[in-house]
């Protein structure tokens, strides 16, 4: 999970937790953190089943003043960044699913408010992934992983020169003037990830 190692976060949650969190690297062992960027969908932290050292972190974010219930909305966005809005409460449990249920589709929308904010925040109006269409980067993906243009064809059940078309849009839209640039470019952007089979 090498994509949290060095988390943007802004928080409601005491000072002194969240420098206990950040100080202790939590952030590699946080149960809901974990669900977070495996799910694509909200979820109930009652629903997460931590580890016993995810358990202990449990405990200790009580001990500092955090609630016992938690809802999370996943985020992610055309560049594959991604974001965990969290709501914590210390409402008992019938109270807090009263609560989750009146206010999700609120918070679901708050939550992708707050994920263009953070990339506004970390990159200002110069966003350094460009927005690529989903053909561009399965193109891009296959292009890393050493396919040439007919096999790209080939694969995508396009044309050669669609497949040239598409390739030279996101090399232009990355700024390269090659594509192996692009394609590496891409890679350290995380537009792409090689090993694995492009999102659409």
């Amino acid at each position: 999970m090498d994509t949290i190692d060095a988390p943007f976060v802004r928080t409601t949650y005491p000072d002194a937790w969240v420098s206990r969190y950040l100080l202790n690297g939590y952030v590699k062992i946080d149960p809901v953190v974990r669900e977070g960027f495996l799910r694509q969908l909200p979820f109930d932290w009652s629903e997460v089943e931590p580890t016993p050292e995810a358990y202990a972190l449990l405990v200790d974010a009580q001990k500092h003043g955090l609630g016992g219930n938690g809802y999370s909305i996943p985020v992610a966005d055309k560049a594959r960044r991604r974001s965990l809005l969290s709501i914590n409460s210390g409402l008992p449990v019938d109270s807090w699913q009263e609560l989750v249920t009146s206010c999700r589709e609120e918070w679901t929308e708050l939550a992708h408010l707050i994920h263009g904010k953070a990339v506004l925040e970390l990159y200002g109006e110069h966003d350094p992934v460009p927005s690529l269409s989903p053909r561009e980067i399965e193109c891009l993906h296959w292009t890393a992983l050493g396919k040439d243009y007919k096999d790209i064809a080939l694969i995508l059940d396009i044309s050669e020169h669609t497949t040239r078309d598409y390739l030279k849009t996101a090399r232009f839209k990355l700024g390269c003037a090659t594509l192996s640039a692009a394609t590496t470019k891409a890679v350290q952007l995380r537009i792409i990830t090689p090993l694995t089979y492009p999102l659409k």
